[in-house]
């Protein structure tokens, strides 16, 4: 009888319990379903909260969150201070060897890393290190961020994303190094990257922290559709089944074999109104949008109660500085929003938009973004709605080019990072918005290392967006995966899919 145990750090659940009696489970082997593309062997070429872990598993990063600690904790960082409002340093672990038996994570692996992320033609995560000004060697084994401004809650933007690469391999390969010697420091090895369908992972045995009866093996197995996630699940062909859409949870509840969990997100669902293209520049027809959006009946029957309305960027309860949102955020007024269009000019009907979604891609997106176009149109709005492969949507959401659409943004948990994305004065293009007021607070946040007083500020923020509705921001889906039934699981809100510290236990 095989047992695993364990905790997908910031991510998905922990496990414990008796498996089922099948070849992969006495094997060692663990099976998840993910509904992310697998586009590139670049560990710095997208930018996802599921490509975030597995690269932090394989390369190491700084460190991460731990749901179960509540804190931040040292992977490749073994300690860190702030020498100053400025510069934080970080003392790197030396107990820890590359996959290749090569030298520890050193001051000049970190270096490497930031200088790629910013130089790197396919480069996807600069907003990550957007804040940092240089990043500089103290000694070997120790080295400073020195960030642009005062940023109290930088660890949040740094940590569980940055995946430090080995700058001797890259010095020797270049780019070839990501497919022909991805060495890292993490407790799991690349054994196979096959774009598109799945990345497997090998347990690293000379890991120091590493537990030994953590799988031997783990399989990140890409299922986009998910009828099919389900029936991989039922059929055994996987351990979890993650991401299940609640039309799908009876399937799974009525199985003996099968445990379904459920927990709160921290993934931020909204629709997207990017302000660089018309209609959008105009702020009433901005409002007359997010009150024409019925969220608690697309929750009630769409979802059957499996989400949480979120008003605000600061507005789920597993998030730091949670305090219930923003008062009356976009509230459900059609008549306000008939008013504010024709206020806009549009009193006789329009503007004529087009909203972008993905199919299965995100929970019902396809008939989420359906009903939403019927609920705009109600108050005037001329909607079609697009249906893109997630690639083809990704493709023009990241550089700004989408000027309607239906997204997430995931693993949400400092909001601080997410809000100075979206919209910081010069962040990323995706929304194209821009308010002094906003900027003048989102530096405050930054410089205030005061939590309280952080919140507070960071919460007047969320109410600036909210006012603006430079996006709608909707809800966050309650986390719903099916689990072959033994496996006991403490589920978190994270998105995240770290297998780093499962158990197997014969």
């Amino acid at each position: 009888m095989t047992r695993f145990a364990g905790w997908i750090a910031g991510g998905l659940l922990a496990i414990s319990g008796l498996m089922p009696l099948h070849a992969h489970a006495e094997s060692g082997i663990l099976r998840i379903s993910t509904t992310e593309r697998l586009i590139t062997t670049n560990p710095y070429g997208d930018s996802n909260s599921q490509m975030y872990s597995i690269w932090c598993q394989i390369y190491g990063c700084l460190g991460f969150y731990d749901w179960r600690q509540k804190k931040y904790v040292g992977m490749l960082a073994q300690s860190w201070e702030v020498v100053d409002p400025k510069t934080w340093r970080f003392h790197l672990r030396t107990d820890l060897k590359r996959h290749d038996g090569g030298p520890s994570p050193t001051a000049k692996d970190v270096v490497h890393a930031f200088q790629r992320i910013m130089a790197d033609p396919e480069s996807t995560q600069r907003s990550i290190v957007a804040d940092v000004a240089d990043v500089t060697v103290v000694d070997e084994s120790t080295v400073d961020f020195h960030t642009k401004a005062p940023n109290a809650p930088f660890l949040s933007f740094l940590f569980d994303r940055l995946a430090v690469t080995s700058s001797e391999l890259y010095a020797k390969l270049g780019r070839e190094a990501d497919n022909k010697a991805a060495f890292g420091w993490g407790p799991y090895k690349l054994d196979e990257f096959v774009l598109d369908q799945r990345v497997v992972l090998s347990r690293n045995d000379a890991y120091p922290d590493i537990d030994p009866k953590t799988p031997k093996r783990v399989i990140y197995q890409t299922i986009m559709e998910p009828e099919q996630r389900v029936t991989a699940l039922l059929n055994g062909e996987v351990e979890i089944a993650r991401l299940i859409p609640p039309q799908l949870v009876d399937r799974m509840e009525n199985r003996a074999d099968v445990s379904v969990i459920r927990t709160d997100s921290i993934e931020q669902m909204f629709l997207g109104l990017n302000n660089a293209f018309k209609p959008w520049d105009d702020v009433r027809v901005r409002r007359a949008a997010s009150h024409a959006i019925d969220r608690d009946l697309i929750i009630k029957k769409l979802f059957n109660g499996e989400a949480s309305r979120l008003d605000g960027p600061v507005g789920s309860k597993p998030s730091v500085c949670y305090a219930g949102g923003v008062k009356d955020a976009y509230a459900y007024d059609p008549a306000l929003a008939k008013k504010l269009l024709a206020e806009a000019g549009y009193k006789d009907g329009g503007p004529e938009i087009e909203l972008l979604t993905s199919n299965n891609r995100l929970i019902a997106d396809k008939q989420v973004s359906e009903v939403i176009g019927q609920m705009l149109s109600r108050v005037g709005f001329k909607v079609k709605v697009q249906i893109l492969e997630y690639a083809k949507l990704w493709s023009l959401v990241r550089p700004g080019k989408a000027p309607t659409y239906y997204f997430n943004r995931g693993s949400v948990f400092e909001p601080t990072d997410s809000m100075s994305q979206y919209f910081e004065t010069g962040g990323s293009p995706r929304i194209g918005y821009s308010n002094p007021k906003f900027d003048e607070l989102i530096a405050r946040v930054r410089q205030e290392f005061n939590e309280p007083k952080r919140c507070e500020l960071l919460n007047e923020a969320a109410a600036v967006v909210v006012n603006d509705a430079p996006v709608v921001y909707l809800w966050t889906h309650s986390l719903v995966s099916g689990v072959r039934r033994g496996l006991i699981i403490r589920a978190t809100a994270g998105a995240r899919t770290w297998s780093r510290t499962y158990a197997c236990e014969e």
